[in-house]
């Protein structure tokens, strides 16, 4: 994990935890692929769990500064997407990407904020969070 992503961890627990019940994958050598958190709304209707993988960068995304996507991470999410919902958080600068899984492919290609635009089920402000993330992944999980 890099110092953008550690520091967008940080940020994101305790912003989110009004909201949701997560649990955060740390053995990287045991279980690699892993996303790095999954979760489940605090919501009086049924929801299943949803998993994310946290991606940060605090310079602008060029063809010098991509997105990397793990080999095992693309191998986790090509067996476990169709039975889970997986997505990719990703934080650049202060702007936040709700990409999902599916696209695992694509993201690393991306070097212009245009093509996470493009993939992203929604993007906000990091100011916006709260405001924002909650509901998305309520209907996301939503049984």
């Amino acid at each position: 994990m890099n110092a953008a992503e550690l520091k967008f961890r940080r940020w994101l627990n305790p912003v989110m935890a009004p909201h949701w019940m997560l649990c955060w994958h740390e053995d990287r050598e045991i279980s690699p692929g892993v996303p790095d958190l999954h979760y489940i709304p605090k919501s009086d209707e049924d929801h299943r769990v949803g998993w994310l993988e946290l991606k940060a960068l605090d310079v602008p995304l060029s063809k010098n500064h991509r997105i990397k996507v793990e080999p095992s991470q693309h191998q986790f999410i090509r067996k476990w997407r169709p039975y889970m919902p997986i997505h990719f958080l990703i934080r650049i600068k202060g702007d936040i990407f709700l990409i999902d899984g599916s696209y695992h492919a694509e993201i690393p290609m991306a070097a212009e904020i245009s093509t996470l635009m493009s993939l992203s089920v929604k993007w906000f402000h990091q100011d916006d969070t709260v405001e924002v993330l909650p509901g998305i992944l309520k209907t996301i999980t939503r049984i």
